[in-house]
């Protein structure tokens, strides 16, 4: 259960960190193309595509380090024997 609730606490913090890194360099981004056109874009398409991508690497720093844990586990386990 301990392994779980670790991996648990690495997706949380990897996903959040993920999508606030995204949504400011997606805002960078706008604001350098809403620049050279002269206009004002939508700064909501931020989190629009920002969600997704913190979502994944949430399930992704989840499931790598459950993974890396379950086999260190695991290998610890055949050298006591």
């Amino acid at each position: 259960m301990r392994k779980f609730l670790i991996s648990a606490g690495i997706g949380l913090a990897s996903g959040l960190i993920t999508f606030f890194l995204s949504v400011a360099f997606l805002c960078f981004v706008l604001l350098i193309v809403g620049a050279a056109q002269h206009s004002r874009p939508d700064m909501t398409l931020t989190y629009k595509v920002a969600a997704p991508v913190g979502l994944l690497a949430a399930i992704t720093g989840f499931t790598i380090s459950l993974v890396r844990s379950i086999r260190a586990g695991l290998r610890s386990n055949r050298a006591h024997q």
